[in-house]
This record gives C-alpha cells, sequence and structure tokens, in this order.
C-alpha cells in the first residue's frame, strides 16, 4: 500500500503522485531574506493574513505566482455583525454552528466551525469599518443570495442572512471583468503595504523547510519557504512561521480524480484558471510530513437555470433525468440539485414548468417576486426561448420530443407529481409544499439544469488553531493553513445553509491567524477562545 492510502478518503489509482513523491532540498539558492512570516498565496485569506500580521507589528512577506492579487466571488459570510443588528435579524449561532457541523455529517472539526461562528461578525465589523474608511461601499445582500424568510423551513433547508457584499448595488463584476470581492482584497493589499508588509508577485513557493531536514517526520519546526522568481531561486525565513493561503484544488484533474471526482462532470469551473487552483499548498505540506484533511472535500457547485436569472431570483421546479423520471429533492438547488444532477444518466436534468410560472414564483418566493411583474417575467422568459436557453412545447409529447425524454415517462411522472402538489405532501423526497409546483396548463416549458463549478476546499490537516498537523495528530510548529487549503472544516457537501460561508471562515481566520502569530501564539492562546 502506497503512502497516500494511508487515509480513509484515498485516491484508488494504483499510481504515484507529486505530493507522495518528495523532492531533493533545492540547494542552488542565491538570495536570502528574513522576515517575521511568511504568507503563500495573496487571495481573500491571504491578504487578510498579510494585513493582520502586519498591522500587529509583524515584518510580513506575502508571495503569490500569479501577477496580481486574487479575490473571486460576491458575497462573504459573517454571523452577528453591525450590518446585521441595523436590519434587525437575529442569528442563533448554536443552531448555525450546529447546523454546519451536521452538513459535513459530523466529520469536520467542530472546533473550527464554532470559532468561525463565535467571531466572524467581530471580524467582519472590523474590515467593514475600514471598507467604508476606504470608501468602498459594503451592504447586505439579503435579495439575492439569501432569501429573507428561508430561516423558518425545517433544518435541511434553513438558510440564514448572512451574506454580505462590498457593494450596494446587484454588480457581480466589475467593469474590468473580475469579480467584485476583488475591491475588497485589493483594498487590504494596500492596508497591509501601510503597514509594511511585502508582496512579491510572480513568485513561486517551491518548497518549505523544516527542521531536522527537509520533508523528514520529526518534531522539526518550518523555518522557511524557498520561492522562485525570475531571478531564481530564493529563501525566505520565517522567525515566526509559515501561513499556507494557496487556494483550492479545482484546477488539478490529478487532485480531484483521487478526492473529489464528481467534480469532473461539472459542465464547467468558473474561477479556475490554467496553472492556478493547483493545490500548491496541500504538496508543499505533505513534503514536510502533514497530513491531509480528514474529511472529504466539500465542492461548492451551484446550479444554473434559466428562469431563476431571468428573474434575479431563485426558484423550484419538477426535475427529471434523461428517463423522464423524477429523481431528486428540487429545493435549494445547490447542492441538492447539482450532486444529484452530476450523478444522474448522462449527467442531464431538466427543470419542468408550465405556463403558470409566475404565479407559481410568487408562491415560492413572495417578497422577491413582488418586484418582478407578470408581463416582464413572461418577457424574459419568451426572449430565452427564442434564444434557445428555455424550451418549449404546446404539451407535454411536444416538450419531451424537443428535451429528448420518454414522452410515456415524462407524462407519468408529471401525473405523479401533480398529485403531490394537489395534496401539498410529498412522501418521496419530501419538498414542502411551498415548493410543490404543479405542471398542468400548456404550454409547458424546460432548463436544462447545470452544474456550475465554483472551488473545491480541500486542504491539510489542521487543529482547532488552524495549525498544520502531521499523520499523528501532532501540531507542525511554524506551519498554518487559512482559506481552502486549510481542510477539517468542509466535509462531504458545501453547507448554503449559511450564504457566504466560504468567504467568511477565509476572512476569519485570515484576522485570526496573522494576528494570534504576529505576537507568537496560536489562535486559543491569543484569543482565550478554549
Amino acid at each position: 500500500m502506497n503512502k497516500d492510502n494511508k487515509q480513509s478518503n484515498n485516491c484508488t489509482v494504483p499510481s504515484v503522485h507529486p505530493w507522495q513523491i518528495k523532492p531533493q532540498p533545492i540547494t542552488n539558492i542565491e538570495r536570502e531574506e528574513t522576515y517575521d512570516i511568511v504568507v503563500v498565496g495573496a487571495g481573500f485569506a491571504g491578504c487578510v493574513a498579510a494585513h493582520s500580521a502586519a498591522e500587529a507589528g509583524a515584518k510580513v512577506i506575502c508571495v503569490e505566482k500569479a501577477a496580481e492579487v486574487v479575490g473571486h466571488g460576491i458575497d462573504v459570510g459573517a454571523i452577528g455583525t453591525k450590518l446585521q443588528k441595523e436590519a434587525g435579524i437575529e442569528l442563533d449561532k448554536d443552531l448555525i454552528a450546529r447546523l454546519i457541523y451536521q452538513w459535513g455529517q459530523s466529520q469536520a472539526n467542530y472546533r473550527l466551525i464554532r470559532t468561525f461562528v463565535d467571531k466572524s461578525g467581530e471580524v467582519f465589523d472590523y474590515y467593514y469599518d475600514l471598507a467604508r474608511a476606504k470608501g468602498l461601499k459594503v451592504s447586505l445582500n439579503s435579495q439575492n443570495t439569501a432569501r429573507s424568510d428561508w430561516d423558518e423551513l425545517e433544518d435541511r433547508f434553513k438558510q440564514f442572512r448572512t451574506a454580505h457584499k462590498f457593494t450596494d448595488d446587484e454588480r457581480h463584476y466589475r467593469a474590468d471583468g473580475k469579480f467584485i470581492n476583488t475591491d475588497f482584497v485589493e483594498m487590504v493589499k494596500e492596508a497591509a503595504e501601510a503597514h509594511g508588509a511585502v508582496f512579491a508577485f510572480q513568485t513561486k513557493a517551491e518548497q518549505l523547510v523544516r527542521e531536522d531536514g527537509c520533508g523528514d517526520n520529526g518534531r522539526g519546526r518550518v523555518t522557511a519557504v524557498i520561492v522562485s522568481d525570475s531571478k531564481g531561486y530564493k529563501r525566505l525565513n520565517a522567525k515566526k512561521g509559515v501561513i499556507l493561503a494557496t487556494g483550492d484544488i479545482g484546477g488539478n484533474r490529478e487532485m480531484l480524480e483521487c478526492w473529489s471526482p464528481i467534480c469532473l462532470r461539472a459542465d464547467k469551473s468558473v474561477y479556475t484558471r490554467k496553472g492556478y487552483n493547483s493545490g500548491d499548498g496541500i504538496i508543499l505540506g505533505m513534503w514536510v510530513g502533514a497530513a491531509r484533511s480528514r474529511c472529504y472535500p466539500a465542492p461548492i457547485i451551484h446550479a444554473v437555470n434559466f428562469l431563476p436569472l431571468a428573474a434575479g431570483m431563485d426558484t423550484s421546479w419538477l426535475t427529471v433525468n434523461r428517463e423522464g423520471k423524477r429523481f431528486c429533492c428540487e429545493v435549494a438547488w445547490e447542492p441538492l440539485v447539482t450532486n444529484a444532477r452530476m450523478n444522474a444518466p448522462g449527467n442531464k436534468a431538466f427543470a419542468i414548468f408550465d405556463s403558470r410560472y409566475p404565479e407559481h414564483a410568487k408562491k415560492q418566493e413572495p417578497s422577491k417576486f413582488a418586484s418582478v411583474s407578470e408581463s416582464e417575467l413572461r418577457a424574459k422568459v419568451e426572449k430565452a426561448v427564442q434564444s434557445g436557453h428555455i424550451f418549449k412545447g404546446q404539451t407535454l409529447e411536444e416538450l419531451a420530443e424537443v428535451i429528448k425524454v420518454p414522452a410515456e415517462n415524462l407524462k407519468k411522472t408529471v401525473a405523479q407529481y401533480n398529485k403531490y402538489c394537489d395534496a401539498g405532501y410529498d412522501p418521496e423526497f419530501g419538498v414542502p409544499s411551498r415548493f410543490l409546483s404543479s405542471v398542468k396548463e400548456g404550454p409547458f416549458y424546460a432548463s436544462a439544469i447545470t452544474s456550475v463549478l465554483l472551488a473545491v476546499p480541500y486542504g491539510l490537516h489542521v487543529d482547532e488553531n488552524s495549525q498544520v498537523c502531521d499523520e499523528d495528530d501532532n501540531p507542525i510548529p511554524g506551519l498554518f493553513a487559512i482559506g481552502n487549503v486549510q481542510g477539517d472544516f468542509l466535509a462531504n457537501s458545501y453547507p448554503v445553509t449559511v450564504p457566504g460561508l466560504n468567504h467568511g471562515r477565509c476572512l476569519t481566520f485570515g484576522r485570526l491567524v496573522g494576528q494570534a502569530l504576529a505576537h507568537g501564539m496560536t489562535i486559543n492562546e491569543y484569543y482565550k477562545l478554549y
């Protein structure tokens, strides 16, 4: 059995992977610099860590193999913020922590989850004030992301109003095509530089240096990072520690094949660029004796149904596979629908709805669809039909022919589903009556369900301080992991019950680890959490 098979969530392909092959130490080092803290990765988490550590007085360098900072996405999740309190939003921290933990089927580290839940509001408020002082607008994204009343649903469908965004409009992208979170990340980088932090771009971390021999599994400390740039190799000494913030594994096909093969059935990847999101932190850590996360990955995969896009809101419709048969619970879209679709025959599925979709939509989301007129919605849907994004048939038989599913199966599925709608009870998948939308009056419509991969959070095994651990759960001195390379926080399925959770934990642990390490302490020591 190879070394990779020491953990239960291993790859079954009998091959040797880069993370299993410890390289020879790099010796042709031409330059050397010394800092208190070296941060590897200038994304959301890395920039926050660099800023927090520099603000606390540490001498910091942040290295990034790309040419600039990286800021993906829109939402930043936090609990107990000023904005939530001003809006009268009260959140049950115990319930939220419990639900995040349950989404991972009790495999994640509850203390990591609890730290996020307890500290995210305080951390967000700090950056809220900083953003406002720098001219950035900040608002709750409680219209398009977090449904206003989904916190009242049963636990498995609950969704809390935790999403914040660093804008006050409906933009997802800037004029240059970058996600709006880039504004925040650029602001944090500038604030870090104002405190003396150094940023080195187009600089790749090649190896970590651990005392008692690079890659040995002894109790040695991680003391440096060997990087490469246009001038060759350079050693960056880290007197207090190294913080890995290298991102997810969504761009590493070999890792996905091993640890999260379902991601390969997604239609496309939004964030991944060639050569990036390649799991660099996992490889660097494992070469010096770190263990991988004890949990399976929790890929962030969103579904796209055209009607929600047309209306700017989420809705739930009868969903069938290529055989014309219902196969999943249609609520919440991701991950319930996306996971099911990617395991459906042929990796295909369709949302089915009838001509009364404006009525159904308002029943499902009355507050959100209140601002969308029926005529406006119908115009958008008909435009989508003309463009081929939505399929239309005057009868179910005609629709079945258009989307190439067996007509008799589709008719039987619709008939059974309509009985559930009439009864207000779904015995198969438990869709609440509010989201059961019958399919009775033509014309009939279908929209292909797509699965869009955002990120695959999966990283190194860490303890409650986000300190990287070895196979025997012993913390490796001087080595920390945050952001998507922080393992053990998420497991199995991404918990959409807390919108913006992933960026929220990047922000929270970036700040907590950065500040604590600047003082030569762990999170628990500095904040006296446990």
